[in-house]
């Protein structure tokens, strides 16, 4: 097993395959009807994403210096339509991250779907505040072997089912799927108390 220090495993999510089935089910409109998130941040650009938990950052310039705020607060987080159907499995990996971590609460959670042939470029998400709050979480609901994860200059395939932490606002990460398949996590970010 290779020791890498920028992936930190957290667990093997027990109830992949259904996710997976609830996942695959989407079609390609359903991925297109958001699209906060590829617009508002450029190396997002090729994804597509479905919110389940998010609230959209106010951007503003201080002293000609781009910046972001966030809600960090456990009422007034976002809950879209889609995320009724992922409750069970927001609530256990509340219950995974809780564990590993301690008190806190699932601050943001959305599916993010990456297309065949394409790539998130690299970048270090420094913008938001925010970031150097949470612990950002992966679990890879679909995947292959030709998607490729680099965090920090080490590169990983994120097998289905496994659940990583990835150090998303100090380390330059990407990923590049050269799979014939579209890449699908779900990826969570973690506040804790």
């Amino acid at each position: 097993m290779d020791i890498l220090k920028n992936f930190i495993f957290i667990k093997n999510y027990e109830d992949i395959k259904n996710l997976k089935e609830k996942v695959l089910k989407y079609t390609k409109e359903d991925w297109e009807k958001y699209d906060y998130r590829q617009k508002t941040y450029p190396s997002h650009h090729a994804t597509k994403t479905i919110p389940l938990i998010w609230n959209e950052s106010k951007i503003f310039e201080v002293d000609g210096i781009k910046t972001q705020e966030r809600n960090l607060e456990k009422d007034k987080r976002k809950f879209w339509p889609e995320a009724d159907k992922y409750k069970t499995d927001l609530d256990l990996l509340h219950n995974i991250l809780e564990k590993k971590y301690g008190k806190g609460f699932i601050a943001s959670a959305m599916l993010i779907n990456l297309p065949t042939r394409s790539a998130i470029v690299p970048h270090v998400d420094t913008i938001d505040p925010y970031f150097k709050k949470t612990r950002r979480a992966h679990l890879a609901i679909v995947t292959d072997d030709e998607v490729i994860f680099t965090v920090g200059g080490e590169e990983k395939n994120i097998a289905e089912g496994e659940i990583f932490e990835i150090d998303n606002n100090n380390k330059v990460h990407s990923v590049t799927n050269n799979s014939e398949i579209d890449r699908i996590h779900l990826l969570v970010d973690w506040l804790p108390s």
